[in-house]
């Protein structure tokens, strides 16, 4: 089955940063997900890079791509990342003028939809620092996953928060039909 996203949304962000360059950044493929970051940071978040896989039929995650880096190139380099067979369904921040920490909400994937019985949160990333933020969640809970993100960033990342999507599975046979439909369309005209 093909693996498609309707129904985008971007979570409103709950930090405060003003300086930065806005970045919005979706999956570099069709049928991807955010399966976690490649950040780096010290007290602060310096930089983040989302990291994407595929969502397989048989519950699994595919190959992973990475997507572009926003921010500056100071901190140590480390990695986040949900547990195999999880996507990524929320995001909270800790953050004043820059985003001192990051975590993020994980569901299970089990090949055909989101597994909300089977959440949790990663370990947060980052500094000690910063107000903790509301927890941003896609919706509609059970259905959406991240496909990508968005925020500003400068010499460090100032705002972040996630774009979501509904997962829509298709048939090879729907897909077949469809482009068949197609075809009879064009040749008619």
């Amino acid at each position: 089955m093909a693996t498609i996203f309707t129904n985008i949304q971007v979570l409103p962000s709950a930090d405060f940063g003003a300086d930065g360059v806005p970045f919005h950044c979706h999956a570099p493929a069709t049928g991807l997900a955010l399966v976690g970051f490649s950040v780096r940071a010290g007290e602060w978040i310096d930089q983040v890079t989302p990291l994407f896989a595929e969502l397989l039929d048989d519950g699994s995650i595919g190959k992973e791509l990475s997507g572009h880096s926003y921010g500056g190139r100071g901190g140590t380099p480390v990695e986040l990342r949900v547990r195999p067979s999880h996507v990524v369904i929320g995001l909270q921040t800790r953050s004043g003028r820059y985003v001192d920490a990051i975590r993020l909400l994980e569901a299970r994937w089990d090949g055909a939809a989101i597994v909300t019985s089977e959440t949790s949160w990663t370990p947060w990333i980052g500094g000690r620092g910063g107000v903790e933020r509301p927890e941003r969640l896609l919706e509609p809970l059970g259905s959406a996953v991240a496909i990508g993100i968005a925020g500003s960033a400068g010499a460090f990342v100032e705002t972040l928060t996630l774009v979501g999507g509904q997962v829509l599975q298709l048939s090879a046979a729907a897909v077949t039909a469809a482009a068949g439909s197609r075809s009879a369309r064009s040749a008619s005209v």
